[in-house]
């Protein structure tokens, strides 16, 4: 029941910025609603990672990342918006794959992962001149623009990762406490 109200009032947030983009496009503009969508997904994304739900892992990160398409297509001047969309999407695919792979383990979540994020830097290779380095450097770029966000998403996710390591580190005490007193 919780889950539902949780996903129910998710997409509930979700319709009431878009239906406010739509009606009054004066009051939001793309790069807030970005920051909502982006928000909106890592938060997605965290529920579903502590209830060990897949779906929902990938769901928020392909949320999540399709944010950051946005924010990037309105906060940077991209010549062709339209060749960029296709590869970023594949490649946000393929990140939303590697972060359920991280928390499921299942091997087939790696083989997607691979496959997309090589399709989509494929695609942006061949359609437009696509240089890692210069990706590289435009990444830092984005992550020095949004500087207080990242680090904000950085500190949660050293402070999930360290928590669930803990609890996997008392779980295996506790079974080997229960070991050493079965007879």
């Amino acid at each position: 029941m919780r889950k539902r109200n949780f996903l129910l009032s998710g997409f509930l947030f979700l319709l009431l910025f878009i239906l406010t983009e739509l009606f009054f496009p004066e009051v939001f503009s793309n790069k807030i609603l970005s920051y909502l969508i982006t928000g909106l997904g890592f938060i997605f994304w965290l529920y579903s990672f502590k209830v060990k739900n897949s779906a929902g892992i990938f769901s928020g990160s392909l949320i999540f990342f399709s944010g950051i398409i946005l924010f990037v297509s309105s906060s940077f001047i991209i010549w062709n918006p339209s060749r960029m969309i296709f590869p970023a999407l594949l490649i946000s695919i393929g990140l939303a794959s590697f972060l359920t792979f991280s928390a499921d383990k299942k091997i087939y979540y790696l083989i997607f992962a691979a496959i997309f994020s090589l399709l989509g830097f494929n695609f942006l290779h061949a359609r437009m001149s696509f240089k890692f380095t210069v990706f590289l450097d435009a990444v830092s770029d984005l992550i020095l623009s949004v500087g207080i966000f990242t680090a904000i998403a950085l500190i949660i996710f050293f402070f999930i990762f360290k928590k669930k390591s803990q609890e996997s580190g008392k779980e295996n005490e506790r079974n080997d406490y229960e070991k050493k007193t079965d007879f």
